[in-house]
């Protein structure tokens, strides 16, 4: 039977139901968030301290992300064909040589 409710289904009777990790995660996430709201609520330091927390989370993130543009941003400037070519001209320069 559908439960819109909960955007799910309940069980009548006769059915098992499969484990699901991504809808205990939501629901996990869910409880954290409610006793976050809850103490903050209670204790205004609490709130101050939570803001610091996710405003160095927010920048190790923009960091990491900028760091990964960097990176991306370096591979896109190697020109592997011309890698290739010069790899194959040094492989025939040693291969006359040898002949010689």
């Amino acid at each position: 039977q559908t439960d819109p409710e909960n955007t799910d289904y309940t069980m009548e009777h006769g059915a098992t139901r499969n484990f699901q990790a991504e809808k205990l995660l939501e629901e996990e996430e869910k409880r954290m968030q409610k006793e976050r709201e809850e103490e903050e609520l209670n204790n205004p330091m609490k709130v101050l301290e939570n803001r610091t927390k996710d405003s160095k989370l927010e920048m190790e993130v923009l960091e990491n992300l900028q760091e990964l543009k960097e990176l991306n941003q370096r591979q896109a400037n190697v020109d592997f064909e011309a890698m290739l070519k010069q790899y194959k001209e040094l492989e025939e320069e040693q291969r006359r040589k040898e002949q010689e």
